[in-house]
Order: C-alpha cells, then sequence, then structure tokens
C-alpha cells in the first residue's frame, strides 16, 4: 500500500510535505553532559555516613590502579644499549645527549630514545657513464661501503642520508675522473682512483655533517661503451703484452745483473791481490837491495861478481840450455834422468836444479840443451869430452 494512501491516517502523518505534529529531535547537549559526568565523580569521591565502607574500598580500588599505571609507565622508560649502538635521548623533541651502551631509564613521554647502529656496515652500488680527462666516454661502476659515525647527525642534519650519500658518491666520481685518462681508468690508475674517491667522499660527506664514514670503495673494471669496445680491447691486449714484455726484461735482468756484479766483485778482488803482491814483491826487492848495499861499498867487486852469478843463475834454471866452462878440470853433472822424466811429464814443468863451476869468467863455453825426446846433444868449442863448467 503506498505511504499517502488516503484514509490511512498513519501514513498521512508520514508525509514528507506535511508538518509533522510530533515535537523535533534536538542534539544532545554538551555542557549538560559534562555537568553530569563531574556531578557522577563528585558523588564517587564524597564521604558519606551510610557508605564509608564502600568509598574506602574505591579508595583502595583507585590506588592499586593508579600504582598499576605508574609501574607499567616507569617499565616503559627502561631500555638497553647494545654495544656496537648509540641512543640519541630527546627531551621534549629537542636533543638532549647520547647515551652509550648499557641499561638506561628515561621518563616516558617526556623524553624519547632513538638507537642507531654506528657498526653496522652498509653498501650500494653505483654506475654511470662519465667524461674522462682526455675527452673519452668510460662506463665506471663501483661498490660502497659504509656506517654512521655520529648518530646526532645521521638523524637531524640531513633529511635522507642515504640519498645525500649517494648524490655525493657521484660528484666526487666525476671529479676525479675528470682528472684522469682513459688509460689510467681501464689499467693501472685504478687504484688511485678508488683512493680518491674515498677521500673526497668523506670529505663531502664531513662538510655535509651527514653522520655517515665511507669505509671502503671497490672499484669495478671500467669498459667503453659498445660502439668502439673492439677498439678498446685491443688497445688493452696491447698494454697488457707490453707490461708481460716488461716484466719478463725486469725478471732477465734481475737474473743477469748479480751474475755481473759478482764477476765484478771478483775481478776487482783478483786486481788488489795483484796490486799487493806486486807492492809486497816490490818492497821485497827493496829490502834486499838496501840490505846488500853495506856489503857492495864494503867489496865492490866481490858482490858485484856474486850478483851476477846469481842472477845468471836465475835465468838459466828456466831455460833448458845450459852453459858450461871447459878451461876447468872439474867433473860437471848432468842430471839427464831428471830431464828425461820431466820431459815425459808436461804437468810437472818445475826447473832442475843444478850447480855452476864458481869459477870465473866464462871464456870458452859450451851450451848444452835439455834432452825433450829422450836423447841429449851436447856441442863444444874445443872438443867433446868436457870435465868441468859451471
Amino acid at each position: 500500500m503506498p505511504w499517502n494512501e488516503p484514509g490511512d491516517k498513519k501514513n498521512n502523518e508520514r508525509d514528507p510535505w506535511k508538518p509533522s505534529s510530533r515535537s523535533p529531535q534536538t542534539p544532545p547537549d554538551l555542557e549538560e553532559m559534562l555537568k553530569n559526568f563531574y556531578k557522577k565523580i563528585g558523588q564517587f569521591f564524597k564521604n558519606g555516613s551510610g557508605n564509608s565502607g564502600l568509598n574506602k574500598v574505591k579508595q583502595i580500588n583507585l590506588s592499586l590502579i593508579g600504582g598499576v599505571i605508574f609501574l607499567l609507565w616507569f617499565l616503559s622508560g627502561i631500555f638497553i644499549v647494545d654495544p656496537a649502538e648509540q641512543a640519541v635521548i630527546l627531551l621534549f623533541g629537542k636533543y638532549q645527549t647520547t647515551l652509550g651502551p648499557g641499561p638506561h631509564w628515561i621518563p616516558r613521554f617526556i623524553e624519547s630514545a632513538y638507537i642507531v647502529n654506528e657498526q653496522q656496515i652498509s653498501n650500494y652500488s653505483y654506475e654511470s657513464q662519465m667524461l674522462t680527462k682526455d675527452e673519452n666516454i668510460v662506463s665506471v661502476a663501483l661498490a660502497v661501503q659504509y656506517r654512521i659515525s655520529n648518530a646526532k647527525n645521521y638523524l637531524f642534519n640531513v633529511v635522507n642520508p642515504s640519498s645525500s650519500l649517494q648524490q655525493a658518491t657521484a660528484s666526487a666520481l666525476r671529479q676525479v675522473i675528470g682528472r684522469t685518462t682513459l688509460d689510467e681508468v681501464l689499467t693501472r690508475g685504478r687504484e688511485r682512483v678508488r683512493q680518491e674517491v674515498t677521500t673526497q667522499l668523506n670529505k663531502i660527506l664531513e662538510r655535509y655533517r651527514a653522520g655517515l664514514l665511507v669505509t671502503d670503495v671497490a672499484m669495478q673494471p671500467a669498459r667503453a661503451p659498445d660502439e668502439v669496445k673492439e677498439a678498446f680491447d685491443d688497445a688493452i691486449k696491447a698494454q697488457e703484452d707490453e707490461q708481460r714484455f716488461i716484466n719478463q726484461a725486469q725478471a732477465y735482468a734481475m737474473q743477469v745483473i748479480p751474475t755481473a756484479k759478482g764477476q765484478a766483485q771478483r775481478i776487482a778482488a783478483d786486481a788488489n791481490a795483484y796490486k799487493e803482491q806486486v807492492v809486497l814483491n816490490a818492497k821485497g826487492d827493496i829490502a834486499t837491495f838496501l840490505a846488500l848495499l853495506p856489503e857492495y861499498q864494503k867489496a865492490p867487486e866481490v858482490t858485484k861478481e856474486r850478483l851476477y852469478l846469481d842472477t845468471i843463475e836465475s835465468v838459466l834454471m828456466a831455460t833448458n840450455k845450459l852453459l858450461v866452462n871447459t878451461s876447468g878440470n872439474n867433473l860437471f853433472y848432468l842430471p839427464f834422468d831428471k830431464w828425461l822424466s820431466a820431459a815425459n811429464n808436461p804437468s810437472n814443468n818445475k826447473p832442475v836444479p843444478f850447480m855452476l863451476n864458481t869459477q870465473p869468467p866464462i871464456n870458452n863455453s859450451t851450451i848444452t840443451e835439455h834432452p825433450t825426446n829422450g836423447s841429449s846433444d851436447t856441442t863444444s868449442q874445443n872438443d867433446t869430452n868436457q870435465k868441468g863448467g859451471y
């Protein structure tokens, strides 16, 4: 049945176009509600004569509830900081102090604590194409390891420390690559680039007061753009061959130089020994002549003749010819047996000694050669029978 059917009184009262005969609905009065609430609280704490026991029970319950709430509040302020962590304390949102490892307590809702781990190592990677000093484009990738060095600066000085670190890495890397040639980036200059990027990055973070410290930067192998990759690979191979040849030359030099130095030292030692020998022999000859000088001054002729004979003897002992004087009557012995043994044993070429007749001077002489093949040959100026000599 429709809501506005004629004859239906109830439906007519529900007609939205007619004013309702009921009283209009109004929202509850907030002021009246607060008054009623305060009135009930006052009655709860009021000490009446008829309900004193009930009031005491209510007070005990309130005390217990308050004690439990206080205990929970007190326990909520206890926290422990691990050895690798630091706790930053704020008093109503303002920095108060930094606490080290150990148990601590703060009044909850008055102070707050932020705990950060300063020993945890984090890392991220960065890769980009950059322009080198010699105007070549190279693709450089690196991995950065960092940790928190100052908890206060890390939390409050920079909005996003990680993003700031990545931007600082890009700036430092571009600055270093811009001062480095392509050859150094690809080969022997990578270690220097890594050290300079680490130093420059820490300087930037210290200037920003970001509270971060870069512990290590790992350079990935740099590569040329794909358009010229083959040419760069050939250049790198040539540089590797060059380094290999240099290493081989250095190894050969290390092998040859010690040998040459040893030979030079041996030659120098032999020369020094020869020098000492010559000097000592000369000094000995000088001492000999100085010792003969007084004798020569006493008997010049005798000394002169003695020196002459000694000289002739020393000369003839080193030769295979023998000078014999035939004017005397003395019998001269020739050691043919020793000469023969010396001829058969060439390794022992020591001169065979013989005796000279001390009679003066050689007027008629005979020269005799030492036998070298088992025979002897003696020639005389007067006759073949020799009976004296010196």
